[in-house]
């Protein structure tokens, strides 16, 4: 589109939900609109304020606009980084695209592996925790930040125009806050819905898509909104198992009974991951730590059968209101370093009562925020151990391809940086490069995979502020998560999972896959030529802990999947086209 009679040009992936009232704004500033869309809002909005006008935005966006009279390019990505952007620059070349694959179609010397993010990948589990793709030519614009290049000087620069932590202020003293929280939440998917087309929602039967599902069934029936398309009824959408491990239906079912919707439920399993792995590898374009990514395929693949266009879902909670356990090792420090010794103990009771076991590895972890600096080498070296167990089992990587990246992680700091809390430090990191960059990167190639867009209602820039700024009570206390977003919901969640403190997420039974369904392809690909003439494993060691978990004696199916998944990304990506393939061989 273009604007300002052909000054301005836009290219743009995204929605700007409150796109309206800052049409409002600037029609009494004098300008005026041919289209009703939020393109052109963002047009003018760029004319009216230049880069400032990133910070006005409340939406999810990547776009470049094009200034024919300065000559200058100017590209913006939302500030958590949920829609995708990636570029290739070698100082006279600037190639930009929503997917990697249309770089490699415009300059095939892209197609080199990045062995710094592999290394990370199996070592680790990481992806997504850096500027650099899985690609060594191609980086990615991070959430939060805006490029200009002017392509007469051949000169790029990138600056960052959000930082979480710095907006997010201090919360007041004795404030209401579940209820602040309650008020931000209900807005927040009440812009969401507002659109042309069909809405549906993503239902795990966990406690963030449940608060979405009841609340939008509020809305309805209290505030009496419309869905778009002429709904009457809320859609919602998820993934069941037979294996009770990883089904979350008792949930589910307590959420569709409380309210008025219709339910979907798709059931995967390893045979149809099998028949649809080819099409995972060649939309996701990297490689990915989990077969859970599968199972969130599989539901917009279900949204899409149903005719729905548009998806709410949960992402982002976690990371915002502390979800998981790993944060319980910040907490304690927190506790300690403030000599809470009262509310550490009650703390560390409801672990022991939670787990069934006293935290030992939580406390380690907790030891290295508090260490001076002379004694932290030892505890860093447990931490990296500790992040090296959950991704591998065994010796399995080659001495030649680990040498070249020593102690990559043994300079981490772990002071926490001028924030208030070592929790909000790690709070910060997750939400910024360890956790929630993979799990927005899986979300928008699996939604648009299936042509369905996917709204993150807990991503709403003013929630994640109120959210920040809360003392770390209000996210966990006695053993309970969540705690503000479990306080706001009271009343509108059902009690059962209002309460669950167990947490099982987009989940599958890849352990049972991988000596069933799947049993004949790992064993195929681990015993290829092609996967013994990569330079990274130690294949010996490889196929004892491939025999260990086949017999049952071990479960080391995300560290498996690792390397299949690997190996299929290097047939497709870096040794052949990027054309699908039909089958894995």
């Amino acid at each position: 589109m273009s604007y300002a009679d052909g000054r301005y040009w836009i290219t743009y992936n995204g929605e700007v939900y409150n796109f309206r009232d800052l049409r409002v704004e600037l029609e009494q500033k004098g300008y005026a609109f041919k289209s009703h869309t939020d393109t052109e809002v963002i047009l003018a909005a760029y004319t009216e304020w230049g880069e400032k006008c990133l910070q006005r935005f409340n939406g999810m966006w990547a776009f470049a606009i094009w200034d024919s009279q300065q000559r200058k390019l100017f590209c913006s990505r939302d500030r958590f980084g949920i829609k995708p952007f990636y570029y290739f620059y070698n100082g006279s070349i600037l190639v930009f695209a929503s997917e990697i694959k249309a770089l490699l179609v415009a300059e095939d010397r892209c197609r080199e592996p990045n062995n710094r993010m592999i290394y990370d990948y199996l070592a680790y589990g990481r992806v997504n925790h850096s500027e650099e793709t899985f690609f060594s030519q191609i980086r990615q614009l991070k959430g939060g930040t805006f490029l200009e290049y002017w392509p007469d000087e051949k000169r790029l620069q990138i600056q960052p125009y959000y930082d979480l932590f710095k907006n997010a202020g201090v919360a007041q003293e004795n404030g209401d806050y579940e209820r602040r929280f309650y008020d931000l939440f209900e807005d927040s998917v009440r812009l969401r819905l507002m659109c042309d087309v069909s809405v549906g929602s993503c239902l795990s039967g966990g406690l963030d898509s449940s608060s979405i599902v009841c609340m939008v069934d509020k809305l309805m029936r209290e505030n009496g909104i419309k869905l778009p398309g002429g709904d009457t009824i809320q859609q919602t959408f998820s993934s069941r198992y037979e294996d009770k491990r990883h089904d979350e239906g008792f949930f589910i079912d307590a959420v569709v009974k409380q309210t008025a919707v219709k339910t979907h439920f798709t059931y995967p399993t390893g045979d149809h991951l099998l028949k649809d792995l080819s099409d995972l590898v060649f939309y996701q374009e990297e490689p990915f730590c989990s077969t859970s990514v599968y199972a969130q395929w599989k539901v917009f693949e279900l949204i899409k059968q149903s005719g729905v266009k548009v998806a709410l879902d949960g992402q982002g909670a976690d990371e915002l209101l502390a979800g998981y356990f790993d944060y319980i090792s910040p907490l304690f420090a927190d506790l300690i370093q403030t000599f809470q010794w009262k509310t550490f103990a009650n703390e560390l009771r409801a672990q022991v009562h939670l787990r069934g076991r006293v935290p030992r590895h939580d406390l380690v972890l907790a030891a290295s925020y508090l260490f001076p600096s002379a004694l932290k080498a030892p505890i860093r070296k447990l931490r990296a151990l500790a992040r090296s167990l959950k991704a591998q089992s065994g010796n399995t990587l080659s001495q030649e391809f680990t040498a070249g990246f020593p102690n990559r992680y043994d300079n981490e700091k772990s002071a926490n940086g001028g924030m208030k809390s070592f929790l909000d430090l790690e709070l910060y990191k997750s939400l910024v490069y360890d956790s929630l960059p993979a799990y927005l990167r899986y979300e928008d190639k699996n939604s648009m995979a299936h042509s369905i867009e996917s709204r993150l209602p807990f991503l709403d820039y003013r929630l994640a502020e109120l959210a920040f700024s809360l003392p770390s009570e209000m996210k966990i206390l006695g053993g309970t998560t969540k705690r503000v977003l479990r306080s706001a919901m009271k009343g509108l969640l059902p009690e059962e999972v209002r309460n669950r403190k167990d947490k099982i997420g987009f989940s599958t039974p890849e352990d049972t896959w991988f000596r069933t369904d799947l049993n004949d392809t790992v064993l195929s690909v681990i015993n290829s030529e092609r996967f013994h003439k990569r330079p990274f494993f130690n294949h010996d060691n490889v196929k004892k802990e491939i025999m260990a978990h086949q017999a049952g004696e071990k479960n080391i199916s995300a560290t498996i999947w690792q390397w299949v998944n690997l190996e299929l990304w290097m047939r497709m990506y870096i040794d052949g086209t990027i054309k699908q393939t039909q089958g894995v061989a």
